[in-house]
């Protein structure tokens, strides 16, 4: 894959840059200052999702995933947003079969999207 030099990259990766923008008031800046708070909550975050998940502790894993939900939305990750918000609702109407069905594969695209916005920040500084 090519690599993330700037944030039009992020296109090639799965990403809604426009979006994104349009979710930060229409200001590139911002948009990247929330890039780069989304990863540095992603590294944080990651962690706890997979020990709420592994712990079957699912009332806290329903409220990391509606928070993972609205932070992919505010930066245009929109593939990880739907997941997540799937694996919300699926806490919620208690069909646990398709959260184990499904937290492996809503963790991987987690990391990716944390993969990809290390490599933008690292290529930007």
């Amino acid at each position: 894959m090519e690599p993330v030099r700037n944030i039009s990259d992020l296109e090639k990766r799965g990403f809604d840059v426009e979006e994104g923008i349009v979710m930060c008031a229409g200001d590139e800046e911002i948009y990247l200052e929330v890039l780069d708070a989304a990863l540095e909550e992603g590294r944080e975050k990651l962690p706890l999702i997979r020990e709420c998940y592994e712990r079957k502790d699912y009332e806290r894993y329903c409220i990391e995933m509606h928070g993972l939900k609205n932070a992919m939305k505010s930066i245009g990750a929109s593939r990880l947003s739907e997941a997540a918000r799937e694996q919300e609702m699926a806490v919620k109407e208690n069909r646990l079969n398709l959260v184990e069905e499904k937290a492996e594969e809503v963790l991987e695209q987690y990391r990716n999207v944390i993969d990809v916005l290390d490599e933008l920040m690292t290529n930007l500084k």
